[in-house]
């Protein structure tokens, strides 16, 4: 199936699964139960996200991520966060001497690209770290992606941005690859951890809000453009935080606080950005606190976030690098700042995007390195000028998902973190899979916008390979979408403030 074909099809799919939940709602089809037709959706639905089957051109791992997350877990002792790429050169070197080097790498110190041959003193500094069995373990496990993909392949992968999980992610990794070698049969194996998670985070979903719900729930993770397969599908243990979200909230939702703050402890040790899910269960909290509410279950998750956190900062240290590989892990993300890619969305992005910092108006015949360096900086430049308004309207929005969270069971309250987690931040389009959280939320408005959007996305993406673009639209879309479902929520507390206050003026 061409991407051309698959766009198509997702298009159609996404356009039936709009009409099916418009005609539930004139209905009224509240009983929980999917029925026929949304039941068979999120079947297709599912199948759909794996291009029916044909995953990469046919191939059912991930290339790229499997080298950075494979290699980068395995080795991490001796790697660290800038050792990959010049032990894979180093590698390289020895066991295929007669195949020509890249002419340019990406410097995993500085972010930057440079010409191999500047390197040389830190590859040496690297190799150096292994011991010579586990040099030649790394040899060997290099091996396999020289053996089965054009050396051109491996070239582009070096110049990517290297290995950066959190070090409780690389324990967690370590725990399925450090002893194993990796070969045409452990990968697909490992590859197949994230659908047992997606699979048990679907059965959570369906026990906990019935099969109408999950079949939603499907619908959305399957006919999703932003998180399709090609980004992170048949990659190594790459939703593990997405299921501790998503099963998170089913706890929550079952009054099990303890395991639901462990779970979202879980989430945020190994990929950060969701602790701003909790944003809407703080304010949950502290309504209950004020209005004198048994403070229980804020103790218990609490607790059960603190000490799941406590326990993921301790597993961090037991990476082979010690304590010292957490300072390494922020030194290595204050080194992104500033480095901009063009398959990002956020609302920040509403406010840079413009001629200046299209990269398609730059001149396409320049070098990889002098051309993209050109665009960070006028994307940084344009950051620094437009950020007071960006900042202004981010807070609105932030304000906004709070006082909708204030009105909200705790379940929900979470979901509304993903508006907050749209407002402060710019992630990668695989991430935004979070919005299927939408699902969760009682009332079909969020589902309804968000396949909305999917649709107009999939048509742009139909007439354009511009990854700038495309998700230019899909962050645009999302202020317009969370702008108008928190609206409802935000008029209903306003409007007995006016009612009281003109009553008191009648009063006077």
């Amino acid at each position: 199936m061409t991407e051309r074909t698959e766009i198509l099809v997702k298009l159609a799919l996404t356009a039936i699964a709009l009409g099916a939940l418009v005609w539930r709602r004139h209905r009224g089809s509240e009983d929980g139960r999917a029925g026929w037709l949304l039941a068979c959706l999120a079947v297709v639905s599912m199948a759909a996200f794996t291009g029916f089957f044909a995953f990469h051109q046919g191939r059912f791992t991930h290339f790229g991520e499997n080298f950075h997350y494979q290699l980068g877990s395995k080795y991490f002792p001796e790697l660290g966060y800038d050792g990959l790429y010049d032990a894979s050169i180093a590698a390289q070197e020895e066991s295929d001497p007669g195949l020509p080097l890249p002419a340019i790498v990406r410097d995993l110190r500085t972010n930057s690209i440079v010409p191999v041959a500047s390197l040389a003193a830190h590859r040496d500094e690297v190799r150096k770290r292994f011991t010579a069995e586990r040099w030649r373990g790394f040899v060997r496990d290099h091996r396999y992606f020289l053996d089965r993909y054009t050396l051109p392949k491996v070239d582009e992968i070096r110049l990517d941005h290297g290995y950066n999980p959190p070090p409780t992610w690389t324990f967690v990794a370590r725990l399925f690859n450090s002893r194993l070698p990796i070969d045409a049969t452990t990968i697909p194996l490992m590859a197949l951890l994230d659908w047992v998670l997606v699979g048990v985070a679907l059965v959570v979903v369906r026990r906990t809000y019935g099969t109408a719900v999950t079949a939603v729930f499907a619908i959305l993770f399957g006919l999703g453009y932003p998180w399709g397969y090609t980004w992170v599908g048949g990659a190594f243990l790459r939703y593990d935080w997405f299921a501790a979200v998503v099963v998170g909230i089913c706890m929550l939702a079952r009054k099990r606080h303890a395991t639901a703050g462990a779970l979202l402890a879980y989430a945020t040790a190994v990929r950060i950005f969701p602790v701003l899910l909790l944003a809407g269960i703080a304010v949950g909290a502290i309504r209950d606190l004020l209005a004198r509410r048994d403070p229980r279950w804020i103790v218990r998750f609490a607790a059960g976030f603190a000490g799941c956190l406590g326990v993921c900062a301790l597993a961090g240290c037991l990476t082979g690098r010690g304590p010292a590989a957490w300072g390494e892990f922020v030194r290595d993300i204050r080194k992104h700042h500033g480095t901009w890619t063009t398959n990002t969305a956020g609302l920040e992005l509403v406010f840079l995007y413009n001629s200046e910092t299209m990269v398609t108006n730059l001149p396409a015949d320049w070098s990889l390195p002098r051309r993209w360096a050109v665009w960070q900086a006028a994307m940084n430049r344009v950051e620094a000028e437009r950020r007071p308004f960006y900042l202004g309207l981010a807070g609105l929005l932030v304000a906004a998902a709070l006082a909708a969270a204030w009105r909200r069971p705790a379940d929900e309250a979470a979901v509304l973190g993903v508006a907050v987690i749209f407002a402060l931040l710019v992630l990668s389009c695989y991430y935004w899979v979070v919005l299927t959280l939408l699902a969760l939320r009682r009332g079909t408005a969020g589902t309804l916008g968000l396949l909305g959007l999917n649709a107009l996305v999939l048509v742009v993406a139909g007439g354009t390979s511009d990854t700038q673009v495309i998700y230019l639209v899909v962050s645009l879309g999302l202020a317009a979408l969370f702008a108008a479902v928190l609206a409802p929520d935000v008029v209903a507390i306003l409007r007995p403030q006016r009612h009281a206050a003109g009553s008191k003026a009648a009063a006077c």
